[in-house]
C-alpha cells in the first residue's frame, strides 16, 4: 500500500512587503515579493518525514495566482511528487470561507487521499480557519495545532500543543492535521529535483475543471466584506537626553507627573 498525503500549501506576500489594493481592499500580490508560508514548509517537512518511513506520494495543492507556481516548483524540489494549483480570476478576493471550499472541491478530485497536511494558518491573514474548513467540507476527522505527526498501521498519531500541555492525539485516515509555525526543520531544495520540477511542470486546475458554481467563490461567494482600511501613523516620541547627574532629577519629575509609581 502506497501512502496518498496532500500537503495544502499557499504562497503569501513577503510581510515586510504587504500592499493594500486602495480600491478593492485586497492584498495587492503583484506589487510584493511573494513566498512560501512557513508554516506550509512545516507542514510539507511533516509529510516528507512520514516518506522517509513508509511508501508515499506527496500532492502539494494551492489555490493561488499564476506566479504562484514558484512555490509549487519549490516544493516538488523538495520532495513532493506531484503539485496542483488551482487557479482562476473567479477565485479573487475569496475569504476563508469558500478558499475552504475551493481547496476541498480541488482534493476530493484527486484518485484518493489518506492524509492531509496544512500549516496551522497563513501569514497574510492568520485566521487559521482554511484547514479546519476543507476538513468540513471533505467530511473528515481532523487534528490541529500539532508539533509531531507519526503514521503508523493507518493511523496518524499526532501531538497537539494546548495552554496548558501537550495532547497525544490518535485517529484513523482519513484525517487532516494542521502543523505548526517551527514544528520542525525544513529540508532544502536540491538542484537536481529543482531541474525535474521545472521539467516536469505543474498542473492547473480552473473553476470548470472544478465544477463549481462561480457564485460560491472567490468575493462572490465569501460573507466577510472589508469596508474600509487606514493606516496607524507611528506617533513620534520626545527624546531627552539625561546625564548621570540629572538622573534623580529625572525621576522626581516622572513620579510628580505620575508617571512613575512607587510601591
Amino acid at each position: 500500500m502506497v501512502l496518498e498525503i496532500v500537503v495544502m500549501v499557499k504562497q503569501v506576500p513577503d510581510s515586510q512587503e504587504v500592499v493594500i489594493d486602495p480600491v478593492t481592499m485586497n492584498l495587492n500580490r503583484s506589487m510584493t515579493r511573494n513566498v512560501t508560508n512557513r508554516a506550509d514548509e512545516n507542514a510539507l517537512e511533516a509529510a516528507l518525514q512520514i516518506k522517509d518511513k513508509v511508501p508515499a506520494n506527496i500532492t502539494i495543492v494551492s489555490m493561488g495566482p499564476p506566479q504562484a507556481e514558484t512555490t509549487m516548483i519549490e516544493c516538488l524540489a523538495r520532495g513532493a511528487d506531484r503539485a496542483v494549483l488551482v487557479s482562476d480570476r473567479a477565485f479573487g478576493g475569496a475569504d476563508t470561507y469558500p478558499t475552504g471550499l475551493t481547496v476541498a472541491s480541488a482534493i476530493s478530485k484527486l484518485d484518493h487521499f489518506d492524509i492531509i497536511i496544512a500549516g496551522e494558518e497563513s501569514s497574510d491573514s492568520s485566521t487559521g480557519h482554511v484547514g479546519p474548513g476543507v476538513a468540513e467540507f471533505l467530511g473528515i476527522d481532523q487534528i490541529t495545532y500539532c508539533s509531531k505527526i507519526e503514521f503508523s498501521d493507518g493511523r496518524v498519531t499526532a501531538e497537539r500543543e494546548l495552554e496548558d500541555g501537550t495532547e497525544v492525539v490518535q485517529c484513523p485516515t482519513p484525517v487532516l492535521v494542521t502543523m505548526l509555525l517551527g514544528s520542525n526543520f525544513p529540508r532544502m531544495q536540491t538542484l537536481r529535483r529543482k531541474i525535474d520540477a521545472t521539467k516536469k511542470g505543474i498542473e492547473v486546475w480552473n473553476l470548470e475543471k472544478l465544477g463549481l458554481q462561480p457564485e460560491w467563490v472567490g468575493v462572490r461567494g465569501s460573507p466577510t466584506i472589508v469596508r474600509r482600511m487606514q493606516s496607524i501613523k507611528e506617533r513620534e516620541r520626545a527624546k531627552k537626553p539625561v546625564t548621570l547627574e540629572a538622573i534623580p532629577d529625572m525621576v522626581k519629575e516622572l513620579y510628580e507627573k505620575n508617571i512613575l509609581k512607587v510601591k
